[in-house]
C-alpha cells in the first residue's frame, strides 16, 4: 500500500514539474521556439518561376480604384544592365513601399517596366497604377518589374508637392459658401470626404490642359491632384480648399472603349462651364466662383485642337491675357 502511494505521488510530482517547466520556457525570452512563417515574398523568391505577383500591403478597406499607385522616375545610374537603368518605383502618399526582396524601403529598383500594351509615356512625369512583379534575369537573379494597367499624365513639368488625390465633381451647387462641390480621394488609402473645391489654375497648365481636366472631373476617372488643403469659411460653415501644385489626366481613358467601326461626326465645341471658362463638346457643370482669367476666355476661340480634342486656341493677345490675370 505504501509503494502504491508513493507511485501516485511521484507521478503527480512529474506532472507538476513539466508544467512548471513548460510555463517557465514560454515566459522565459531566450528559450527555443519555432520559426515564425516566413514571408510570402520568401517563398515565391526561391520557387516561383520567371514572373509572379508580390503581394504589396493594401489596407482591406481601400478602394480597388484609388490603390496601388506608383511614381515612377528613370534610374540614370551607370553600371551594368540590367542592374541598373531601370527605373525606381514607390507608392504615393506612402512612406514605404514592398520591394522584390520582400523589404519595406523608401523606392524600389525594378529592371523594367510591362506597358501592358499601352502607349508609353514620359515616365518622370506621370504616375501609374500597377503591380510589382518578380522577375528573374539570368546571372542577376530577381530584379522586379512594373506591370502597368493605366497611367496618368501630368500636366506640366513641374514637380507635384503635397499628398495625392482622385479629384471628382459632385455636381452638387450651393447658394451659400463653402459648398461641398467635390469628392477627394487619397491614392493608396481608404479615405475620402467631400470638399469645397479644387484650384488647378496655380499649376501653369495650358488652357487645353485646364480644360480637359475640367471635363474629366465630371466623368468616372476624375482627375488625379497633387496638392495640399487650405481653410474655406463662409455662412455655410468650414471646410477646405485643394490647391493643386500638379495634375494628373488618364492618358489612356478611351482605351478601355471598344473600338467604333463608323465613328459619328465629331460635336462641335463650345464654351461652358459657370464662367464660360471651359471649352468643350458637352455641358460641363462647373464653381461659380469667378477668377480673373476666366474674363480672357471670353473673347478666345473655342474650336478643336489638334489632338481632337476640344480647346481654347492659342494666341499672343490670350497669353499676354493670361499672364496679366495670373499675377
Amino acid at each position: 500500500m505504501r509503494n502504491l502511494k508513493f507511485v501516485r505521488t511521484a507521478a503527480v510530482t512529474a506532472v507538476f514539474a513539466g508544467l512548471t517547466l513548460a510555463a517557465g520556457a514560454i515566459q522565459n525570452p531566450n528559450s527555443v521556439r519555432p520559426p515564425k512563417s516566413l514571408p510570402f515574398e520568401t517563398f515565391h523568391n526561391s520557387t516561383s518561376g520567371p514572373e509572379t505577383r508580390l503581394e504589396t500591403e493594401v489596407p482591406e478597406t481601400v478602394g480597388t480604384d484609388n490603390s496601388n499607385f506608383y511614381s515612377v522616375r528613370p534610374d540614370y545610374r551607370r553600371c551594368v544592365s540590367p542592374l541598373c537603368g531601370g527605373y525606381f518605383v514607390k507608392r504615393v502618399n506612402q512612406s514605404r513601399t514592398r520591394c522584390v526582396n520582400g523589404r519595406l524601403m523608401s523606392e524600389c529598383y525594378v529592371a523594367e517596366i510591362d506597358w501592358n500594351g499601352q502607349p508609353q509615356v514620359k515616365e518622370g512625369s506621370a504616375l501609374v497604377r500597377g503591380a510589382i512583379l518578380l522577375k528573374r534575369y539570368p546571372r542577376f537573379g530577381n530584379l522586379g518589374s512594373l506591370r502597368v494597367e493605366e497611367f496618368w499624365q501630368a500636366a506640366t513639368d513641374r514637380e507635384p508637392a503635397g499628398d495625392f488625390y482622385r479629384v471628382r465633381d459632385r455636381g452638387v451647387r450651393c447658394i451659400t459658401t463653402p459648398c461641398p462641390t467635390h469628392e477627394e480621394a487619397k491614392l493608396n488609402t481608404g479615405r475620402t470626404r467631400n470638399i469645397s473645391g479644387v484650384n488647378i489654375n496655380s499649376v501653369g497648365a495650358s488652357n487645353e490642359k485646364l480644360s480637359e481636366a475640367l471635363a474629366a472631373m465630371t466623368r468616372a476617372e476624375g482627375v488625379i491632384v497633387a496638392g495640399n488643403h487650405t481653410p474655406v469659411t463662409g455662412p455655410g460653415g468650414r471646410s477646405v480648399e485643394l490647391q493643386a501644385t500638379q495634375f494628373y489626366v488618364r492618358a489612356n481613358a478611351q482605351a478601355d472603349q471598344p473600338p467604333i467601326t463608323n465613328p459619328p461626326p465629331a460635336k462641335k465645341c463650345f464654351k461652358t462651364g459657370c464662367s464660360n471658362q471651359v471649352c468643350a463638346d458637352h455641358n460641363v457643370v462647373t464653381t461659380c466662383e469667378f477668377r480673373p482669367e476666366y474674363a480672357c476666355y471670353q473673347r478666345a476661340a473655342c474650336e478643336r485642337q489638334s489632338d481632337g480634342h476640344c480647346g481654347f486656341t492659342r494666341t499672343a493677345e490670350l497669353d499676354k491675357c493670361l499672364s496679366r490675370a495670373r499675377r
